[in-house]
């Protein structure tokens, strides 16, 4: 018979002959051009190309399988569940079948499906860590995350120096809340593989979580300077809002720094007459553009007396004289020009005219969010006179 790829002529005019040999030949010559439009991501082409090689060899593997993965590429997630189901009947014992059919249908989020798929691959080969993985991948992605978690550790005892294995632990470690766990595991998954910018950014999220405020900065500037479009991803989650300081400049009625013991009236002078009441506003400076709802609401605010390390102490001069503060704002303004709050409470004199008040140790908290939907740094959501910075 004359060789069909040296004749010069169109090799499918022999399609005629309609011999079995010929048709083998027909379509491995199919799957040789479709490589070649692969080769230039000429995925349509290769695609047809394929299809017309399963035309000529209905049993043909690779044709098949290719189809599959192509239409799955694609979306064409029917298609390719057709193709792969077709494949996992014929070869009921092959992994790479189940595992075909399982991705296809884990794409559709026929979650069931993939599930039965990926056990059953499992099971054809225990010895396999691929299925188990790429089932603890979907209970991850699912927030079945016990689930997940044994699948991983299933896994890590049959590859122990898969670097991938210890970042998925890392990544459910981090969903469960588990930052130290999830800490070393990506610290030994970056030990096996150095290149790794998904396992950087979740170790810069499970450092910030820690209040490794700076180790998490590291790996914003690993991620930084490898290029990986995931540095601005970490950066916005590092970039929480934070209080500056309190701007004596536009506070009313109100002095920071004055200490302990502090009689009313020297906030206001209008305090000097007994039962009188006085509004006074303190100014905070945050970091981050605020929103505006967020900060103006008074429940997200908590104005209490300093008792710990960071903040002082407050500790009343005379307990009978010491005027009591209301634990919310009696309202808040903001600016978003100049980020700043102006937090307003109202304080009332005694009977005798005398109360006091330590200005310097009454703590300011706000526990809301900026314009982007952040929760506050929380070592940075409070803010005294004493401290003169936010804790």
């Amino acid at each position: 018979m004359a060789d069909l790829f040296n004749t010069g002529s169109d090799p499918f005019a022999v399609i005629g002959q309609d011999t079995s040999s010929q048709r083998a030949q027909l379509a491995q010559y199919s799957i040789l051009r479709a490589a070649a439009y692969l080769q230039d991501n000429k995925n349509d082409e290769a695609l047809k190309a394929f299809q017309k090689a399963l035309a000529f060899d209905p049993q043909n593997s690779t044709a098949q399988s290719y189809i599959g993965k192509l239409n799955l590429a694609k979306g064409n997630t029917f298609e390719a569940i057709k193709v792969f189901k077709t494949m996992a009947q014929a070869q009921p014992d092959s992994v790479d079948a189940h595992m075909n059919l399982g991705n296809a249908y884990l794409q559709d989020k026929q979650y069931a499906n993939s599930e039965k798929e990926f056990k059953t691959a499992a099971r054809l080969d225990p010895t396999n860590p691929l299925p188990d993985y790429t089932l603890g991948l979907q209970y991850t992605s699912t927030d079945r995350l016990n689930e997940a978690e044994s699948q991983f550790l299933k896994v890590k005892k049959i590859s122990p120096n898969d670097g991938n294995v210890f970042y998925a632990l890392g990544t459910v470690y981090n969903k469960q809340g588990k930052y130290d766990d999830a800490a070393k595991n990506l610290e030994k998954s970056l030990s096996l593989k150095k290149n790794f910018p998904s396992a950087n950014y979740e170790l810069g999220i499970a450092y910030d979580k820690l209040g490794r405020t700076e180790d998490a900065k590291k790996q914003l500037s690993i991620l930084q300077s490898s290029g990986s479009s995931m540095a601005q991803d970490l950066q916005f989650t590092l970039e929480k809002p934070q209080m500056l300081f309190m701007d004596q400049n536009n506070n009313k009625n109100f002095n920071q720094l004055l200490g302990p013991g502090t009689p009313l009236w020297m906030l206001d002078p209008t305090m000097l007459a007994p039962n009188t009441t006085a509004q006074i506003s303190v100014a905070i400076q945050f970091n981050n553009e605020m929103d505006m709802t967020s900060v103006m609401n008074p429940t997200n605010w908590d104005i209490s007396r300093a008792n710990n390390t960071e903040g002082g102490y407050y500790i009343p001069q005379n307990t009978g004289r010491e005027v009591n503060i209301a634990k919310l704002p009696a309202f808040v303004s903001y600016n978003p020009e100049t980020r700043q709050a102006n937090v307003t409470f109202t304080v009332q004199q005694n009977s005798n005219g005398d109360a006091t008040l330590d200005p310097s140790h009454l703590v300011f908290k706000f526990s809301g969010v900026d314009a982007s939907g952040r929760k506050m740094d929380t070592l940075a959501d409070e803010i005294d006179g004493s401290a003169l910075k936010a804790f």
